[in-house]
């Protein structure tokens, strides 16, 4: 999953690695480069998937959560801030990944969040590169 901003790199990444990707644009894409939202099914699991400008996710995570319960997801992926988060909130995972490339925050490493299914139960971790 890619949260942006420059969806034509998670495109090309995608491309070159021979991955499928879901990505959202950013607020620095240009308009129409990308879907502003999605909605993603794992393993019996919902995934929101949204860069986040537009949900305020800098002031607050409140728009977002109750976005991502209008969907019905379990999981909020989202970006913007560039500082790693990854937090159950009431019955919602929200994960921001981070920066690999412009980290913001306490660490100044890049930083990037895999979420493992087992046992239907979910798993996201934060990594550090």
């Amino acid at each position: 999953m890619f949260t942006g901003d420059y969806i034509r790199d998670g495109l090309l990444l995608a491309k070159l690695l021979s991955l499928p990707v879901y990505g959202v644009a950013g607020n620095c894409d240009p308009s129409g480069a990308g879907e502003k939202e999605q909605v993603i099914e794992f393993n019996g699991f919902k995934f929101f998937l949204t860069h986040g400008h537009h949900w305020g996710v800098k002031r607050g995570l409140q728009s977002l959560f109750y976005r991502t319960q209008e969907v019905g997801a379990q999981v909020a992926v989202f970006g913007h801030t560039h500082v790693p988060f990854c937090q159950k909130i009431d019955d919602i995972w929200m994960i921001n990944p981070g920066s690999p490339a412009y980290p913001r925050g306490i660490s100044h490493r890049g930083t990037y969040a895999i979420v493992r299914i087992e046992d239907n139960n979910l798993h996201p971790e934060i990594l550090k590169l």
